[in-house]
């Protein structure tokens, strides 16, 4: 079956499950935020391009290292010097973090960097034992991508043997945590449970942080988005340091988000876990109540590291 015929495929299923109300309610829910001047009807418009997408999204995946390295550089366009920072941040030996997002085709992201010749740990939540995790796995696999699934008090330690081996570590910022493993930057003037594990990398290692997106292109090429090296700031209040370069992460983000609304996936529930009044379980105060706050838990910074 060909590449096109399984994105055509692909695309008709993320229909089919809009038109079955697969997660309408949260995709609608998550959009009235962010956007609360917009009608319903563009929000719908905007959630129902936005499964077409991520129906598109597993046959791109599996194909992409069937790609001979010039297909790779005509799809995949770099800005200029965009790939060069990243090489000269790795020969300086420090280590290298690159937070990106669920925003366009990320998996692929990770593949073709692999496929170039830049080694890819990805920090991982340990996926389901479904058919679907296992072609997700055997996809990575296939790209070289290599994953480190998080394990508590673990994690920092792998993570830091990954980078001292030269690999780069590709981290996800836009996973919702729980309360007591978060810090809470603002997204879209909400504030959004967030793990502040790229913040404690570089604060720790040295490591140098960038920020990268895939933006797909109406042509069918990607617009690969890599900002950085960025720098953690370190005034002293370590925890105020921490949440301003986490805030500065998420504003990145939500600028791509508001450029391209439909290729970031809404049907995760980004806002779920909202700020604690202080130590114990999640509060069930609704988002909105919360707007324009940013804060930290509440608890140390030097809390275990986990996956984003």
């Amino acid at each position: 079956m060909t590449h096109r015929l399984l994105g055509a495929i692909g695309e008709g299923l993320g229909w089919l499950l809009w038109a079955l109300r697969v997660r309408r309610g949260v995709v609608m829910q998550n959009l009235r935020l962010a956007f609360p001047d917009w009608t319903d009807p563009e929000r719908r418009k905007v959630g129902r391009s936005m499964f077409r997408r991520l129906g598109r999204m597993a046959p791109d995946f599996l194909f992409v290292t069937n790609l001979r390295p010039a297909e790779i550089d005509r799809r995949f366009v770099h800005e200029p010097g965009a790939l060069e920072r990243i090489t000269e941040a790795r020969n300086r030996g420090r280590g290298v973090v690159v937070c990106t997002a669920h925003f366009g085709n990320f998996e692929n992201l990770a593949a073709i960097h692999n496929l170039k010749g830049y080694p890819i740990t990805m920090i991982t939540r340990r996926l389901g034992g479904g058919w679907l995790a296992r072609i997700w796995r055997r996809g990575r696999e296939r790209a070289g991508v290599q994953e480190l699934v998080v394990t508590r008090g673990e994690t920092l330690r792998a993570a830091l043997r990954a980078m001292r081996e030269g690999r780069v570590l590709g981290y996800v910022i836009d996973q919702n945590m729980a309360a007591r493993r978060a810090i809470f930057p603002t997204f879209f003037g909400v504030p959004a449970a967030t793990s502040p594990t790229p913040a404690y990398l570089a604060l720790r290692s040295k490591a140098e942080v960038f920020f990268a997106l895939d933006v797909q292109l109406e042509d069918g090429r990607h617009r690969i988005v890599i900002d950085g090296p960025l720098r953690v700031p370190e005034s002293g209040d370590r925890e105020r340091d921490v949440l301003t370069f986490m805030q500065d992460l998420n504003d990145r983000l939500e600028h791509w988000v508001r450029l391209y609304p439909d290729q970031w996936y809404w049907v995760h529930r980004r806002w779920k876990t909202r700020p604690p009044s202080g130590e114990g379980p999640e509060s069930s105060e609704e988002p909105g109540a919360a707007r324009g706050v940013a804060s930290a838990s509440g608890r140390s910074v030097d809390r275990d590291v986990d996956a984003g």
